[in-house]
Formats: C-alpha cells, structure tokens, sequence
C-alpha cells in the first residue's frame, strides 16, 4: 500500500474557521473546517498534486470504461486573482466502513513554533494566518470525479481571536435625522 501524500499549504489567510470546534449545522456529527487564501504564486505546487491526483482518477475511470462519460466534481480549491483559496474539511465523528466502529477526532492544533499546541478553547477567527498539514483523498464518486483536502495539522501564525459573548452592552437606536442636502443654486466650492 502506498503512503498517502501529505501537502503543506503556504502561509495563508482563515476564511469562516471552524477549528476548535466543529461546525455541527448541516450535520449533527460536526464537520471541522476552514478556507485558507493563500498567494498564488506561493500555491503552485500544492494546486499541481491537487491537479494531478483528480487526472489520475479520470485515467483510472477511463481505462476502466472508455466509453463513460466523466463528470468532474467541484475542485477543493477556486481561483480568485491572485489568490488560490483551498477548501479543507475533517469529520468530528462517524462510523467506519470497514469495521463499523464509531470514531472522533480534531485538527492538530500548533502554535507558530510547531512545539506548543494552541491552548484549549482558544477561538480560531476568521484573518488569522495559517498554515494548514493535509491529506488529500482523491474519489470517484456520482457527484464526479475529484478531491477532497482532508485536514491533519493547523499552524497558527498569526492568531486572530475575541470573545464569543455580545461586547457592545446596551445599544440605543438613535433617531434617524435626514441629511442635509445642497441646493442646486448654491455655488460649488471647489478648493
């Protein structure tokens, strides 16, 4: 059996983190997640074996039955300028096909030394700069042909954190004042 290949990401920028704890909307056995906007130029190897691994799965479909169409799955990554924004993902909980056991887990979680883990209950905001340790899963499955990036270890750089709690106090609507407006006959004043 082969070692699964690991990435490393480049120094990127958290976008909607759910590291410390797991986002448990849309499914109740929680989903750790986060996007990570990274420079393009600094992503070009990672996207490449990201590329790479969903070719691979396209050939192994095709040698397989030449005459089925492919559908591609949606990519882990978008394009946006120029940043790469990967998607990395981690289910909290489940089952295993294989033995049917029931499983929990979490990111690693480091501090910008790779020593000290991040302190628990410390909140991962959205802004902090990360580098992020995956494994990606290449699949073929209805959906299409892709990849998942599957989340290992989070290096915190640069940590962006507040408190959860409403830190505004008491707010009063002020009344709403019209504003003011010019006259179209007043001179324009233009220095």
């Amino acid at each position: 059996m082969n070692k699964p290949l690991i990435l490393t990401t480049p120094k990127g920028t958290a976008q909607w983190p759910y590291l410390t704890e797991p986002d448990i909307e849309f499914n109740p056995d929680g989903l750790f997640h986060t996007k990570l906007s990274c420079k393009k130029s600094e992503s070009v190897n990672i996207k490449k074996a990201i590329d790479d691994m969903i070719a691979q799965e396209i050939k192994k479909q095709h040698d397989k039955d030449p005459n089925k169409a492919i559908t591609k799955a949606p990519l882990p990554y978008v394009i946006e300028d120029d940043k790469v924004i990967f998607n990395f993902k981690m289910r909290a909980s489940g089952r295993r096909k294989d033995d049917g056991k029931t499983f929990t887990q979490k990111p690693i979680l480091l501090q910008a030394d790779l020593k000290t883990p991040l302190e628990e209950g410390t909140q991962i905001w959205g802004d902090s700069i990360l580098r992020i340790v995956a494994e990606p899963n290449p699949y073929n499955m209805p959906i299409g042909i892709g990849c998942t990036l599957r989340l290992k270890t989070v290096q915190v750089i640069e940590l962006v954190t507040g408190k959860s709690k409403n830190t505004l106090g008491e707010l009063e609507a002020a009344p709403v004042v019209a504003p003011k407006v010019k006259s179209e006959t007043e001179p324009h004043n233009l220095f």
